[in-house]
């Protein structure tokens, strides 16, 4: 009976050890794939996003009261932000309205930051920007490349390979040579696409205005010293148009001068005689 009771135990014991072991050796899998599922795959199959390719342009239009030191100022802006002027015109000259027009180019990443130390050159008058996706345009010209280069590729390996008549071999030749002009075209294009969204264009313009007054950063001690200016102004041309005329009329005075003292001089004798007749 004890024996029994001992071999009954011992069965026991073994089930229970099996089943625990059991369940340890089935719970280690089912976490290690919990695991697996929630991190994500290493290596991603998607291609990475292209480079966007956008043409970035501006127009601003300024009004300053003193054009002399506007240059000295473009150039200090310029050479911080790494621009250049591609091409300016200014007209006038002192002592009447000057006005002045520069088109500059600069780094596409450094568009934003010149276009508001741009504004900061004088008051502003008006601000037009615009920007134009051509990444699509870029993309594609450069994958016709690709196959144009596959094509001559092939055109130069047939041409050598080419053992038929000379009319085969000319016939070969000149789609090379219309392969090779269309990559040319082509390359042209990119070029392009390349300066216009390397390099950014801000069209900056600028005129002379001594009374203009901007409808709300003017202060009011600005448009005192404004309307002071504008009325000494106006003072000063009256005086140079007065002084104009005096000096224009100088050598009629003269011509007059010689002319009418005979004439007077007569008509006060011949009065002087009319007078001694008459007494």
């Amino acid at each position: 009976m004890k024996s029994l009771l001992a071999g009954s135990l011992f069965a026991l014991l073994l089930v229970c050890g099996c089943g625990a072991g059991m369940q340890e050796s089935t719970s280690e899998p089912r976490s290690a794939s919990h695991e697996i599922a929630e991190t994500p795959p290493a290596n991603s199959n998607q291609p990475p996003l292209p480079n966007r390719k956008i043409v970035c342009t501006a127009e601003v239009d300024l009004v300053v009261e003193d054009f002399e030191p506007v240059q000295g100022k473009i150039d200090a802006t310029l050479g911080k932000f790494g621009a250049f002027v591609a091409h300016s015109n200014v007209s006038g000259s002192a002592g009447s309205p000057r006005r002045g027009e520069w088109v500059i180019r600069v780094p596409v990443e450094n568009y934003r930051e010149l276009l508001a130390a741009a504004r900061e050159l004088g008051e502003t008058r008006s601000v037009r920007s615009d920007s134009r996706d051509v990444t699509e345009e870029y993309y594609d010209v450069e994958a016709r490349i690709r196959n144009k280069r596959q094509e001559e590729d092939r055109l130069l390996k047939l041409l050598e390979t080419a053992a038929g008549s000379l009319k085969d071999v000319l016939e070969i030749e000149r789609e090379l040579s219309r392969v090779r002009e269309e990559i040319e075209r082509m390359q042209g294009r990119l070029r392009v696409l390349e300066d216009i969204t390397e390099l950014s264009t801000i069209t900056l313009r600028v005129e002379e205005v001594k009374d203009f007054v901007p409808p709300q950063t003017a202060t009011y001690a600005t448009r005192v010293r404004r309307t002071f200016e504008e009325s000494l102004g106006t003072l000063v041309k009256t005086v140079q148009s007065a002084t104009l005329v005096v000096i224009a009329l100088a050598p009629w005075a003269a011509v007059l001068a010689v002319v009418g003292l005979p004439v007077f001089a007569g008509v006060k004798l011949r009065n002087a005689a009319r007078r001694r007749a008459a007494r």
